[in-house]
């Protein structure tokens, strides 16, 4: 059978990308307000630097290199179950405590009720105030709520990207198929480029104001419900999750040869990041279509060029991403982006969150808690690999 593929720096790429969202929603939630005056870092938060985007061709990337063997090929559903399994079970307990935590908040009940009665009228007035509280509810626990954000609330806000990943998910043992059969690397520089003109065209069409009304999607004509309909519809995802896959077939193929050397490798890393950092000043500007195209496009090529830049572990950035602790944080650190927004929540009803000790405590608690959870999850895989039956759950 052929080695499995690994590339421990990657383990603390996750690690960054995650951080820098969890930090945007800690901003957008007035969490952050103690760092507003810090100029020249707050752009990293808001932007942000490292978005949503990395999740997509850094999945793209690894399930090429673990479908590129034949012998490690599943079909499509039994694929689709296994991620399932590993993702949605989180999901669904975040989905249905945000949903909870919505209702008290929009009761106006400021402490716990302390008789049924109490309980149930918060319960009763809390529904009544929210926005088609059980369809937003079944559209988020049904993935479908990235589709028509418009027709729900928003809940658990990282529903959306599930929903991406899952149609990504579904194409990843055919896509990955017919890229095996692709040797030619000029096909495959071709396809590197014609990957990223959806997403262009898709940024064109996002700075076209005049869509008119559809009764579905919204009003087009109102920038907040485009802006959510554009960056959450998994359209322009599903390029990003193929960009990741054609990085590994050229990577395979040889194309990447220059960053296995120590010093190209640590130049590149440092050029990359600065260029991410200039672009999050450009991002703010007339041009919505530059907007949305400076906030994907530009990020999702940086991105690519970076994830290859870490692949031979070599390199400064590599280097202390290799770090044990960094690596085993790392590779726990989707479970954050998927409980955080709930946990914000719940921070602000206990606390003042607002304080540097605040950020500190919230995060060292939910990667502690992500971290035990796939350490806990690591055990018992090897327990079932080696034939002992694993420990109750």
């Amino acid at each position: 059978m052929t080695k499995k593929a690994y590339f421990p720096a990657i383990d603390g790429l996750r690690l960054l990308a995650s951080l820098n969202i969890v930090f945007l929603h800690l901003a957008s939630s007035s969490a952050l307000l103690y760092a507003s005056s810090w100029k020249w870092v707050m752009p990293i938060v808001k932007a942000p630097a490292f978005s949503a985007s990395l999740f997509f061709i850094l999945a793209g990337f690894l399930f090429a290199s673990k479908f590129s063997d034949p012998e490690r090929r599943l079909p499509v559903i039994p694929f689709m179950f296994s991620r399932i399994a590993k993702l949605y079970r989180l999901h669904f307990i975040c989905t249905v405590l945000m949903f909870c935590i919505l209702i008290f908040k929009f009761s106006g009940v400021h402490a716990m009720p302390t008789s049924w009665d109490a309980f149930f009228a918060c319960i009763s007035t809390g529904l009544a105030n929210m926005a088609h509280p059980w369809r937003s509810l079944l559209m988020h626990l049904s993935l479908t709520w990235s589709f028509a954000p418009e027709l729900g609330m928003k809940l658990n806000e990282p529903s959306w990207a599930l929903s991406a990943f899952f149609v990504c998910y579904a194409i990843t043992p055919w896509s990955a198929r017919k890229l095996s059969a692709v040797t030619s690397p000029k096909a495959l520089w071709l396809l590197f480029g014609a990957v990223f003109v959806p997403g262009i065209i898709w940024g064109l069409m996002f700075s076209v104001p005049d869509w008119g009304v559809f009764p579905v999607l919204g009003d087009f004509s109102n920038y907040e419900i485009r802006y959510r309909f554009f960056h959450m519809f998994p359209f322009v995802r599903i390029f990003e999750y193929l960009f990741g896959m054609i990085l590994f077939r050229l990577y395979k193929e040889g194309q990447f040869r220059i960053f296995e050397k120590n010093y190209w490798s640590g130049i590149a890393q440092i050029f990359l990041l600065c260029c991410l950092y200039v672009s999050l000043f450009t991002i703010d500007s007339s041009s919505t279509s530059w907007n949305f195209i400076g906030h994907h496009s530009l990020p999702v090529l940086l991105f690519g060029l970076l994830i290859i830049s870490l692949t031979t572990s070599k390199g400064w950035l590599a280097i202390l991403f290799c770090i044990r602790p960094v690596r085993v944080v790392g590779r726990a650190s989707f479970y954050p982006y998927l409980i955080h927004l709930p946990l914000i929540s719940l921070a602000w009803m206990l606390g003042d969150l607002n304080s540097p000790q605040g950020t500190l405590l919230f995060l060292i608690f939910i990667y502690s808690i992500s971290t035990l959870y796939q350490q806990h999850k690591d055990y018992r895989r090897k327990k079932a690999k080696a034939g002992v039956v694993p420990l109750p759950t």
